[in-house]
Order: structure tokens, then sequence, then C-alpha cells
């Protein structure tokens, strides 16, 4: 009888300290891994949000750069994580797009919790100052009549930089050259010296066109930049092409709900936040805040997406 009566009790006990446990999450800083080179945008997005987050926490957030295989070393860390949140990663859009290029050894459907979405980076179509071309429409005017006269640079094959030109070229019946290089930096140094007519770039562009030596044609997303709000997108200009490279933050999987739900809500937080915001639109990112539940839901479609996408491009690649 004893012996049951303290089995019970440890049992209850121990249901109490777990309880406590959670709900005192976090006791210990989170790390926060960014997949990217330190001083890149990305980077200095992390550092922000995690500065941000460290308060709404109570902790500190501790941002730790690894770099490599195309922006996945995040999601491959959590493969050995464990699930306690204290161990997060930034998602870019190669996290679901690599396992269909070169393979992955992470699953982005089952390995990850996905817990919030933070902001998407703007993409622009942009070409020196005193180029001819106008507009996006200009561009696919004259290579229409000029045919592979006209060469752009991108931040590598299968960037979305490089499927977006590959699908306009495909619904305008233009041909142009694909030059790929290892950034954005040095396809926007070949622009400016005349090796190239075109750039497919994100935010590296805007001091330039703040000093009047590059103009925008169009932007990428779905809705005009924040960050150059006059332009418009190529949608607007008639072209259904329309490519978003949101970012989030995951953990690994089988995370207790309610510590997810306290991360998502900082982060929710971290949103609302003016000086946030302002770096946003300062380096050229729009934010583009989902919650915990919706967030997941566009990640598993995103799965999907990203394979329907290298599977097209592909084909088409095949026809030049």
């Amino acid at each position: 009888m004893m012996k049951s009566i303290t089995t019970g009790l440890l049992v209850t006990l121990g249901m109490i300290a777990g309880s406590v446990y959670a709900s005192s999450y976090p006791t210990k800083a989170v790390r926060l891994i960014v997949p990217y080179s330190a001083g890149g945008v990305t980077d200095q997005i992390g550092r922000a949000l995690a500065n941000q987050m460290g308060k709404h926490l109570g902790q500190t957030v501790v941002v730790e750069n690894k770099t490599g295989a195309n922006g996945t070393m995040g999601a491959i860390e959590m493969l050995n994580a464990r699930p306690d949140g204290y161990t997060i990663t930034m998602v870019p859009i190669g996290i679901f797009r690599m396992p269909h290029l070169t393979g992955a050894s992470y699953d982005p459907a089952k390995d990850l919790t996905y817990i919030s979405q933070v902001a998407g980076y703007d993409y622009f179509v942009a070409v020196q100052a005193d180029a001819p071309w106008q507009s996006a429409k200009d561009l696919v005017d004259y290579a229409r009549v000029h045919p592979d006269s006209i060469s752009y640079g991108t931040p590598g094959a299968y960037s979305s930089q490089h499927i977006a030109m590959v699908q306009l070229g495909e619904e305008a019946g233009v041909s142009w050259t694909h030059i790929p290089y290892k950034g954005d930096a040095d396809a926007l140094a070949a622009m400016l010296g005349g090796h190239i007519q075109v750039l497919v770039g994100a935010s590296t562009v805007l001091p330039y066109v703040q000093d009047g030596k590059v103009r925008v044609l169009a932007a990428l997303g779905a809705e005009r930049s924040t960050s150059l709000p006059d332009r418009p997108t190529l949608k607007e200009e008639g072209y259904g092409v329309v490519h978003a490279s949101p970012f989030g933050i995951a953990g690994p999987k089988n995370m207790p709900e309610d510590v997810v739900a306290t991360l998502d809500g900082a982060i929710g937080e971290t949103m609302k936040d003016p000086d946030f915001l302002a770096l946003l639109q300062r380096v050229g990112v729009s934010p583009a805040y989902m919650d915990h539940p919706t967030y997941t839901a566009a990640s598993l479609k995103n799965v999907d997406v990203e394979r329907e996408t290298i599977e097209g491009l592909s084909k088409l690649l095949q026809k030049e």
C-alpha cells in the first residue's frame, strides 16, 4: 500500500515538475543558427531578430553562423539538435529547393518544426541608369527583336532570380543568356562594368539606385517592395511571374507545442517593433509574418511547389 502511494506521489511530482519546466521556458540562452556569413543581409536580420526576441523571452538569443550547403546548414543541424527550443535556425527558401536539386540529408516535410515566417527578400530586374529600357516590357520588346542579345546575371543557377528569368523568357517568347555569378555583388559589378546588360538581384542594388547609377525595371514579388514602392512588379507589367523568397524560423521535429508558442509569440512581438521593421526596409526585405500554424501549412506546400518548379525549369532548360 505504502509503495503504491509513494509511486503515485512520485508520478504526480514528476508531472508537476515537467509542467513547471515547460512553462518556465526558456531558462537559458537560445541558439539561433544563421546559415550565411556574418555581415550580410541575412546575418543583419538574424542578429536584430535575436536581439528583439531575447527581450520578449527574457533570455539571450545567441546567433551562430554556419555557412555552406547552399544555405541548408541550419536544417542539417536540426537533425541532431534536441527539440527543447534551445536550438533553432533561420530557414531560407533553399531549404525546400535543394532536396529536389542535389538531394539532402534532411526531409523538409518531416524533420523540422516550422515556428514562424518572418519576411521575404525582394528581388529586382535592374539595368544601368543610362540603359535604353524604362520598364520590363521595354526589355522584353527589345529581346524579341534582338534574340540572344541580352545577357543577365544572377547569384547562380537555379536561384529564384534565374528561375524567374527563364519563366519570363518562356512566357514572353524571348531568348536571353544567363550568366551565373557567385553572388549579387559579383553580378552587380559585371553589369556596372558593361559585361552584362541586366542584373536580377536583391538589395545589393538599392544604394546604386539611390546614387542614380542603377535603374530598377520591376520587382519579382507578388506586391511592390517596401524599399522601392514606385517600381511595379512583373505581375503588374502583365507577366505571370512571381518570385518571393520568404524565410522564417524553425526547430527540430517534435518540439513541444508550448515551447513553439512561446517562440512564435516572441517573433510576433518582434514584427511589431518599429526599429526592426525599419531595418527590413533599409536592407530590401519585406515583412511577411506568419504564425506557427500558417507557416507550417505554407512550408509543407512549398515542398511540393519547389519540386514542381524545378521539374518545370529543367524541361524549359532542355528546350534552350
